[in-house]
């Protein structure tokens, strides 16, 4: 495992909207370039929260009570999100420049 540092998060979380292979469906999370972030789920579920970078990775309190905590793993060709309570992970599929999904919006 080669857990991207805190530099590399900087560059790759703070604006962008984050496309997350969920077992073969697209989900998006958009970082704004303060604290808040905005998800859209697969299945049309939507979530407002705070994000942090934080030792090792990143926090997001959701609104919905859930808080994650992501590691981001680096492999040639790949990164995936590994979720430090749990032994979930999700293929990164691709990081988009701004709000490329125009979030929040009503689910």
């Amino acid at each position: 495992m080669a857990i991207l540092d805190q530099a590399a998060l900087k560059v790759l979380i703070s604006g962008t909207t984050h496309v997350l292979d969920r077992n073969g469906k697209e989900a998006y999370v958009y970082f704004e370039t303060g604290d808040v972030a905005h998800m859209l789920l697969d299945d049309g579920e939507t979530r407002t929260g705070t994000w942090a970078l934080a030792e090792g990775g990143y926090v997001v309190d959701w609104d919905n009570g859930v808080t994650g905590r992501w590691a981001l793993d680096h492999e040639a060709g790949e990164i995936t999100y590994v979720n430090r309570d749990r032994d979930v992970k999700v293929r990164l599929a691709g990081v988009l420049f701004g709000n490329a999904k125009g979030l929040p919006r009503a689910a």
